[in-house]
């Protein structure tokens, strides 16, 4: 017997193949999407403890970088500029004053000096980027 076409279980199995590779997909764009997200954080996030330092350098007095943990927030003390944490970011801090219940700073000064600390940000779990502030010069860098 010469027959055309496909058996009903020969397109289930296709239709199943490509509902997989559609899934597979449809997760890794969604995660390079989060990755991009926390790296523009973590672009931002330094971008205000520099500033911090540039502000208590050229001021000639102390400036403080915060983190607000119930706030999920950053900011820069006597600055506008505010950055909101991604609710999928956790901030994990070592050496990082703690200045009120939830919140936490690092403090530069007009010798170029700072308290100090490294910073860990990571998302579902997995760290994806560290950076210290080095407390004798207070530089920022990756870790």
């Amino acid at each position: 017997m010469n027959s055309r076409g496909f058996t009903l279980i020969e397109i289930l199995v296709v239709m199943v193949l490509i509902a997989v590779s559609g899934s597979l997909v449809y997760l890794s764009v969604g995660r390079s999407a989060e990755q991009k997200q926390g790296k523009l954080f973590a672009q931002e996030m330094i971008g205000l403890v520099k500033k911090a330092r540039r502000t208590s350098l050229a001021s000639s007095r102390p400036v403080a970088f915060y983190i607000s943990s119930a706030n999920r927030l950053c900011w820069v003390e006597g600055s506008d500029a505010i950055l909101k944490i991604p609710e999928k970011v956790l901030i994990q801090a070592a050496g990082i004053a703690h200045v009120d219940a939830d919140v936490y700073g690092v403090f530069f000064y007009p010798d170029g000096s700072s308290s100090g600390g490294e910073l860990t940000l990571s998302a579902n779990g997995q760290p994806f980027f560290v950076f210290r502030v080095d407390i004798l010069t207070g530089l920022v860098t990756p870790g």
